[in-house]
């Protein structure tokens, strides 16, 4: 939060666009929406994969949601799969919500095996 005054205003949520490509280690407190690529780590309090989007490496969050491609490691308390999510790795998760589904799973492994 930043002061404006005696007003508290949100930080704008941070993004990487999609003619970007990063490698390393990206760490922030807020959100970050990912349209671009990216290969490393990434933390944040909410993370959006984009339709479009690739990731390879480690992905720690609060909230994290997938719409493009991801190859590694996702960690986060709720995660939601889009419909076009593909995952290729291990998801640990305390909720996990998959677009279009009524499933609700204990195991990320069947994700993982759905998607390949």
């Amino acid at each position: 939060m930043s002061r404006n005054g005696n007003a508290l205003q949100s930080e704008a949520a941070s993004s990487i666009g999609s003619g970007l490509s990063v490698v390393g280690k990206i760490i922030g407190n807020g959100a970050l929406t990912i349209f671009g690529h990216v290969e490393g780590e990434v933390r944040a309090s909410t993370i959006v994969i984009a339709e479009g989007a690739q990731i390879e490496g480690k992905l720690s969050a609060e909230e994290l949601t997938v719409g493009g491609r991801v190859k590694g490691t996702l960690h986060a308390n709720r995660v939601k799969l889009n419909s076009t999510a593909v995952i290729k790795g291990d998801i640990f998760h305390r909720t996990l919500e998959i677009e279009g589904s009524d499933a609700s799973m204990k195991s990320a492994r069947a994700i993982v095996l759905w998607n390949r």
